[in-house]
């Protein structure tokens, strides 16, 4: 039976054991469809273009093609995705013994040490050691040690959980290698060079030295403890605003290992001090935390909603360290946070239908979900998407002695080798569309064993819970957030039951009570804006509804469950679960205001004057779409389309150009209005000519960070005169490389025009 982790040399006592890979299977339900949805992506997955730049790196053949995305081979972040997919492929192939993904994962492994016996001195990677050279010279890189991290883990795991002897060789050749690195570089150097990300390297020299018990990978990976960001923490600092949040929370990672594994007070009191620095002022209602990759100020979110919201690695590294904490203190608060993350911050990734996973969050309303490509995106959390995917049982039971601890209510079964005796439990539940539970005990034998519930947090009106079909009457006294043991002699057949309602409560974000996410019980509820009168870049809605009694506005839909429906609001609209949004425009913060307040009163004069605006367009373009574009009589060249969580976008490159044909009313003057994506920064300096007259010249420098904007020129009326169209021609100017991106184009008459 696979392990979750290697022997222990040292380790310390943890309050509560993780199952291995094996022991607990999926059942019929959306988390075993969502699974096996991802295994036929893993299985449509070719090593042979995973492995392209390997084999050119090496010097060897290199048949088929590379992937593109991150994996493209000017990429500098290339063959990081190989040591997800192994990862991935390991913890389908412990959990269900998928012959066809262990071939293909065993092919991998042998065809990377192919490579790393061409390079002939342990290196190993998918670009070549000049990388590592720029690293230690301090020059600019991208990230080279987290790919590797992620090669090595893959490596790690396909040995430990797959049971893949090659794979341990070619990681402790390839550790060695680094450990001749390093070992040139003295503590200032070492410092110095760690500022360049480095992903989980710290942790994965350490599951390497659990494996082997070799203390030269200790001694490496504490090489790899990055002190100006682990120091503060150890006394409790919250040092977080503005630094990168995905390079740091792998770093906590290390640290919760390395408690693990030797037992190191200090390490242990820097991944408990991160997650309460973390989850009391860095964190939304999802769990979920950041914007644009980067922590801002403690308790300063309010002003974050936007686009690129909570990036899903850092879900992924928060649930992780979660786990550690679970682990060692048995404390129900970090299964709550788990269960909070599970639904609102790991569930909301894969397309149902595509198996493609998204990369932000988008909190913004009017925004979108925006899921990848099968073969040209390859981004990290699409590596970390499949890593998560192939792992979505590890959390649903634990076990600690003669107590077996049910933590996510999800339909699964678990083989459990309790000290009394064999024991199967099988959980059966449509949760969380239905509040409730039952798990069912088999067993050859009578065993005495505790069957440990969670009571949730949000289950304020308490649990109600039934040993075959009678009332538990102690479950009357437990309390939300905590855990309700069921101690007794169990014989094959016995039933428990519990029923948890859920209510409806809202979420405010921490530095403004008026702004608030809406949940339902765990649930952090999307508003559906399919049916919003204004754009993503008009007034966010506002909902005047009483925020102390959310069912007087906010009703159930008769048959469609955890769907609500508002009543008598400014704009009515439909509120599911944000995990089961998968295309549909939403929101997640809304602003509440009382009826008639200066706060309505400012949101409605906003509606207004959108609405005044809308009412002056003479004519309009879609960019990137095809038949808007052709309606206007596209032309352009050394220009692209895209598509963006906040809509398609058209923009040129340095030497090109794109030009519409827009309508326009000779008798009055007239203006052009574009819509612009506020945090596009860089060389985006360009002219807008109209009839080949310049107009305006427009900078685009995080003008309006993680929203869309609205700019307006004037039209000179001696351009209109006399015609019904005009040609309207964006271009990179003299001194900018690149025109645009556009999300939107229209000719308006001019305001107070007659």
């Amino acid at each position: 039976m696979a392990r979750m982790h290697g022997p222990v040399p040292n380790g310390v006592s943890c309050q509560l054991q993780s199952f291995a890979w094996g022991s607990v299977a999926l059942l019929p339900g959306p988390l075993q469809r969502a699974f096996e949805t991802n295994v036929r992506y893993l299985r449509s997955l070719s090593p042979d273009r995973y492995l392209w730049t390997f084999r050119k790196t090496a010097g060897l053949p290199a048949p088929d093609e590379p992937y593109g995305g991150w994996e493209d081979p000017k990429c500098e972040l290339r063959g990081h995705s190989v040591g997800h997919y192994l990862s991935a492929c390991a913890r389908v192939i412990a959990q269900t013994g998928d012959a066809e993904l262990r071939r293909s994962a065993d092919y991998t492994v042998a065809e990377l040490a192919r490579c790393q016996a061409a390079h002939g001195n342990g290196y190993l990677s998918a670009f070549p050691e000049e990388f590592f050279d720029r690293v230690e010279r301090f020059e600019r890189v991208w990230a080279p040690y987290y790919t590797i991290h992620k090669i090595m883990l893959g490596l790690w795991e396909m040995h430990v959980y797959a049971g893949n002897a090659r794979a341990l060789g070619v990681l402790v050749r390839l550790a060695d290698y680094f450990r001749g690195r390093c070992d040139k570089l003295d503590d200032a150097a070492m410092q110095q060079m760690l500022r360049c990300e480095f992903g989980g390297m710290h942790e994965v020299l350490l599951n390497l030295y659990a494996t082997t018990g070799q203390r030269r990978f200790l001694a490496l990976a504490r090489r790899f403890v990055k002190r100006s960001f682990i120091d503060p923490l150890a006394e409790g600092k919250d040092l977080l605003s503005g630094l990168h949040a995905n390079t740091h929370i792998p770093q906590v990672l290390g640290q919760a290992r390395d408690y693990e594994l030797t037992g190191d007070e200090r390490a242990r009191r820097v991944a408990e001090n991160f997650w309460e620095i973390l989850t009391s002022a860095h964190c939304y209602a999802t769990g979920g935390t950041s914007l644009d990759e980067v922590w801002g100020p403690p308790h300063r979110l309010a002003d974050t909603m936007g686009a690129y919201n909570q990036e899903f690695c850092k879900s992924y590294n928060a649930e992780k360290l979660a786990r550690y904490l679970l682990r060692w203190t048995g404390e129900a608060r970090y299964a709550d946070y788990i269960e909070r993350l599970f639904y609102n911050g790991i569930l909301v990734s894969q397309h149902p239908q595509t198996g493609m996973f998204i990369y932000y969050l988008p909190f913004r309303a009017g925004l979108r979900k925006e899921h990848g490509t099968p073969t040209a995106t390859f981004t990290c959390c699409y590596g970390t998407g499949i890593q998560e995917y192939a792992s979505l049982a590890q959390d649903v039971f634990y076990h600690s002695g003669d107590e077996l601890y049910v933590n996510l209510f999800a339909p699964a079964a678990v083989d459990w080798a309790s000290p009394a005796g064999p024991v199967r439990v099988t959980q059966e539940t449509e949760y969380p569309a239905v509040a409730a539970t039952r798990l069912t005990v088999s067993a050859a034998k009578p065993v005495r064993f505790a069957l440990v519930l969670r009571v949730p947090w949000w289950a304020a009106k308490g649990v109600k819970v039934k040993v075959n079909g009678s009332v538990y009457g102690k479950a009357t006294k437990a309390k939300p957030g905590a855990w309700l043991p069921i101690c007794r002699v169990w014989r094959d057949g016995d039933t428990v039951e519990m029923a948890m309602p859920m209510l409806l409560h809202l979420a405010p974000i921490n530095d403004d009570p008026a702004l608030c996410a809406v949940m339902y019980g765990p649930l952090v509820l999307a508003g559906l804006v399919e049916n919003w009168p204004l754009p993503a870049d008009g007034p966010q809605p506002v909902f005047t509804g009483d925020t102390t009694r959310l069912a007087s506005w906010l009703r159930p839909v008769p048959g469609r469950p955890l769907t609500f429906r508002t009543v008598g609001q400014p704009v009515d609209m439909t509120f599911i679960p944000i995990h089961g949004v998968v295309d549909e425009p939403y929101g997640l913060y809304w602003r509440f205001a009382a009826k008639g307040s200066p706060a309505h009163q400012l949101y409605e004069r906003a509606v207004a004057a959108f609405q005044a605006r809308q009412q002056r367009m003479l004519d309009s373009v879609a960019p990137g779409d095809a038949g808007s574009e052709q309606a206007h009589g596209l032309e352009s060249a050394a220009s692209a389309t895209g598509n963006h969580c906040a809509g398609p976008w058209r923009r040129a490159s340095e030497g090109g150009f794109f030009s519409y044909r827009l309508k326009v009313d000779p008798r009055q003057e007239n203006a052009l209005a574009v819509t612009y994506w506020g945090s596009d920064a860089g060389d985006r300096v360009f002219d807008i000519l109209v009839d080949g007259v310049r107009v305006a010249t427009q900078a685009l420098q995080h003008n309006a960070p993680n929203r869309l904007f609205l700019a307006e020129y004037p039209v000179p009326p001696d351009l209109t005169a006399g015609k019904e169209s005009v040609t309207v021609r964006f271009q990179p100017a003299p001194n900018g490389k690149a025109a645009g991106a556009i999300f939107g184009l229209c000719m308006l008459r001019k305001e107070n025009a007659q």
